[in-house]
Formats: C-alpha cells, sequence, structure tokens
C-alpha cells in the first residue's frame, strides 16, 4: 500500500507538471512550439489573439505630393503581421496582390520591382516601383483584407486611399489670384504664403484691387495660406503643371475672425440630367487634414454639422461617377453649398461644367457656356450656346446637357467625339454688369478621356471686369492639349 507521503509527493508532482503544461499552453500548438512554427516559415499561428490589424498610416499620406517620381510606398499596420501575407505584384500590371498601388482607380496596378520589405518588427513595409511614376498624377494606395497579423486576424475590410498621393511636374511658371470679401470687394494687404512640399518658397501681399502674383515658381502641387489681422487663416492648394504656364488660383473669400461654428449643407446632383444623386460620400478636409464625412440622402442633400468657421476642401465618391472635390465653408449656417458631379465617360469623351454658387447678396444670375468647334470642312466654327443646338459631325455630336438659369447653377456640353482641330470655350454674363463676372466666382471644370488616360481640369474666372470669360483651348494634337485663355473682355461671345 502507498503510504501517506508517498501520495503527497505524487499529487504535488502531479500539480507542477500541470501548472507547467498550462503556462506554456499559450505558446504551444497541437504539435509544439509557436517559436518553431516561426523559424519553419509558417504564415501565421491563431492564437486566443482575435483582435483585427489595422492600418496605422502610409507613406506618402493622402493628399500629399512627392516630389520624386521614383519615390517607395510605405504601409505602417498597428501590429506586428504575417509577412508571407503583404505581398504585391512583381511581374505585370495586373492588381494582384494584397498591397496594391495604382493610377486608374484599381483598373491596373503598378509593377513593383521586388516584394513588399519588411521592418519595423514587421509592422511596416515598403513597396518600390519597377520604374519611375509618371509626373503630375494621382495614384492610390489599396491594402486588402488578405493581410493577416501573426495571430491570423485578417483586416476588416479594405483600406483604400480615398485621395491618393500625387507626382510633381519639373519646370518653372506663375501663380497668380485674388483675395475678396463675400461681397465681392477686394481685400488688400493679404500675406499670401506660397508652399511646396512643406515649405515656404515665396510670400506675396494682395494690393488695393485684392491681386497677387508670384513668378518664378518651380512645378508642383503649392499650398497657399492666406492671413490678415481680424480674419481667419485660410488656404488653398493647386498645381503648376508646364513650363512657363500662369496659373490663375480660385479667388479666396476671406471670413473674419468673428464667424461661428455652424452646418454646412448643400444638395449633389447629375451634371448631365440634373437629378439628384443619393449615398454619394462627402469627406471633408481643412488644410489637408481630414475633418469628417458624411452621405447624400435619397434627395441628394448632404449636411456638415456644427462645422468649425472655416474653408474645408469636400471629396465626393460615389461608383459610376468621376471623384470630384468642391470648396465649402462655414461661418454660422451656410446652405445652398451645391456641386454637381459627372458620370464616368467613354474614350474620346469631353466633358465641360460651368459652375457659379449662391452668393449674398446675389451678384450673377445666369451664366452662358459657349463652345466653338472646327467644323466639318475646318474652314470655320460650329457654335454651341444656350439655345441648346445639337451639333452633329463625323458621327458624333456636341451637346449643351443642361442651361441653369438662375443661382446656384451649372452648364454642362458633353462632346462625344473629340475630333482635330482647336476648340474654344467661353463664357458670357447674360444678366449683364462688367464687374459681375468677375465677383460670380464661377468655375469651370473639365474631363477628357483620350482613350489612354483621363484628364480633369479646373479654371477660375479672373478678377477683371468685362462679360466675356475666354476660358481655354484644347487641340488634342498639341502639347500642351489644354491651354488657359484667362482673357476677359465686354466683346460679344
Amino acid at each position: 500500500m502507498f503510504s501517506s507521503n508517498k501520495m503527497n509527493r505524487f499529487l504535488s508532482l502531479v500539480l507542477v507538471t500541470l501548472v507547467f503544461l498550462l503556462s506554456s499552453c499559450s505558446e504551444r500548438s497541437e504539435y509544439g512550439k509557436k517559436s518553431d512554427y516561426e523559424k519553419l516559415g509558417a504564415a501565421c499561428i491563431p492564437t486566443d489573439d482575435v483582435t483585427a490589424p489595422t492600418v496605422s498610416s502610409k507613406r506618402p499620406t493622402d493628399n500629399s505630393t512627392y516630389n520624386s517620381s521614383a519615390t517607395t510606398v510605405a504601409v505602417t499596420f498597428s501590429e506586428k503581421m504575417a509577412s508571407g501575407s503583404v505581398t504585391t505584384n512583381t511581374s505585370d500590371t495586373t492588381c494582384s496582390g494584397s498591397f496594391q498601388l495604382s493610377s486608374d482607380n484599381f483598373t491596373t496596378c503598378i509593377k513593383m520591382s521586388a516584394a513588399p520589405v519588411a521592418s519595423g518588427n514587421d509592422t511596416i513595409f515598403t513597396i518600390t516601383p519597377a520604374s519611375s511614376l509618371s509626373a503630375t498624377t494621382t495614384f492610390k494606395v489599396k491594402i486588402t483584407t488578405s493581410v493577416t497579423d501573426i495571430s491570423c486576424n485578417t483586416l476588416g475590410s479594405y483600406n483604400s486611399s480615398i485621395i491618393g498621393f500625387s507626382t510633381s511636374p519639373s519646370g518653372s511658371a506663375t501663380i497668380k489670384g485674388s483675395v475678396k470679401l463675400d461681397n465681392g470687394s477686394a481685400l488688400n494687404s493679404v500675406s499670401v504664403a506660397l508652399s511646396i512640399y512643406g515649405t515656404t518658397v515665396a510670400t506675396a501681399t494682395s494690393d488695393s484691387n485684392g491681386d497677387f502674383s508670384q513668378s518664378s515658381l518651380g512645378l508642383g502641387v503649392y499650398t497657399l495660406t492666406y492671413t490678415k489681422t481680424n480674419y481667419l487663416t485660410a488656404s488653398q492648394s493647386d498645381t503648376l503643371e508646364s513650363d512657363n504656364q500662369t496659373l490663375t488660383v480660385e479667388t479666396l473669400t476671406q471670413l473674419q475672425d468673428n464667424c461661428s461654428s455652424g452646418a454646412i449643407s448643400g444638395k449633389i446632383t447629375d451634371a448631365v440630367d440634373g437629378s439628384v444623386v443619393s449615398s454619394v460620400g462627402l469627406y471633408a478636409y481643412k488644410g489637408g487634414t481630414y475633418i469628417t464625412s458624411t452621405t447624400t440622402n435619397s434627395s441628394g442633400v448632404y449636411s456638415f454639422s456644427n462645422m468649425a468657421p472655416a474653408w474645408y476642401d469636400v471629396y465626393s465618391i460615389k461608383s459610376g461617377y468621376i471623384d470630384e472635390n468642391f470648396r465649402a465653408y462655414s461661418c454660422g449656417g451656410q446652405a445652398n453649398q451645391d456641386n454637381s458631379i459627372s458620370t464616368s465617360i467613354a474614350s474620346g469623351v469631353m466633358r465641360i461644367i460651368l459652375k457659379w454658387p449662391m452668393t449674398d447678396p446675389l451678384i450673377t444670375k445666369d451664366l452662358d457656356s459657349y463652345l466653338y468647334s472646327p467644323d466639318n470642312a475646318s474652314t470655320g466654327w460650329d457654335k454651341l450656346f444656350y439655345n441648346r443646338d445639337i451639333l452633329t459631325y463625323d458621327a458624333g455630336t456636341v451637346k449643351l446637357d443642361k442651361d441653369a438659369q438662375t443661382a446656384p447653377g451649372d452648364e454642362t456640353v458633353t462632346i462625344s467625339k473629340v475630333r482635330s482641330g482647336t476648340y474654344k470655350f467661353r463664357v458670357h454674363n447674360y444678366t449683364g454688369g462688367s464687374d459681375n463676372l468677375s465677383n460670380s466666382k464661377a468655375k469651370v471644370k473639365v474631363y477628357y478621356n483620350d482613350g489612354t488616360s483621363s484628364t480633369k481640369k479646373k479654371y477660375y474666372v479672373p478678377n477683371d471686369d468685362g462679360t466675356r470669360w475666354d476660358v481655354f483651348t484644347f487641340n488634342k494634337d498639341n502639347t500642351p492639349s489644354f491651354i488657359a485663355s484667362d482673357n476677359v473682355s465686354t466683346a460679344n461671345p
């Protein structure tokens, strides 16, 4: 028989063994230690950790510009990842792998030179393009749900750039612009700092007409920061794209510093037929920093509540439509900050949208679009304007889709087949008044699909008196194909 002492020693041994096994449980699987699996290159080992990893940051950051076209792209995760799950495409331009880079919203993806390189204890992964990225191009990053942490937890959903980052061109050019109050009067002595890649390279000051100009600037995306005592500091960004270009930036309406917070609201409509567009994702940024988001309702109406007084860049995203952005502001409650968005366009198509906002007091009621296109014999001009003539040529048409006659308003022209020759686009102030056009805050947006790439352009009315604004000329066979006219006169359209 066992003695009592022997029995006690046996129980102690069992308890010690059990405690040892329990303490080692988290490091062992059915077949061995977790570290043994890692040594053998296992992708991940399921554990009690069920927290999904997240993307902490990306480099380049959203809405930034890199001055190097040979840049690398990196993503940082919230925890250590299974390195084998972070992959990219190295053989062609298909969008394969869990770490993707694209310039056409992931229809195709940029080919990489090698697999992602891990660092930071497998929390940071870096990819390098096989060749230099195209200049003056916007790129988006996507991380798919196939990436996992070391405990086999996957991302909850795709993580894709909202705006993306851009690459810059090279050359020298000029930026000019104006500063006004909401009633259209000029604001002088406003300091305008011009920065590129986070570095201020020049400072200009608005004159008695509210105008400023700065030449000899390198090409790229500039941030213009406007400051004046008793007014809110504001900023906007625009791009110098080509050598010897003169860029007219949007006239800034500077807000007084006694503004209060309030709602920003408006309606999103289809640029072609004027119908309301529901379920549009809207993302508000201030000075490049994301603030908040919302979605349009079934009536196309959106609202950002309790927005601090400031100007905001609002980006819109909806499947089947071209990504768009517009500027909106808060100074108390501000309604009627509408925008129109265009459906995606087919190869060879151009769409031109004239837009002007509601102002208080109402400055401009009705603006008209005038498009001059080369005729069939290339000996004259076909003219399309507010009487909604439809021009037909070479199995293509030029159509005035929409003719607004009050503010906020927009007019849309679609060229279903762009032909060779030079096009001219002008805007006429139908309601008259030589200074009303310059105070209208009008702008023109252009989308063009040449079959290999898509181009977006924006033009802002200059601060000059007149009733006719010559906006741009276009010739698909020239480089550059778009040339800003920026001429305001009293000539007939």
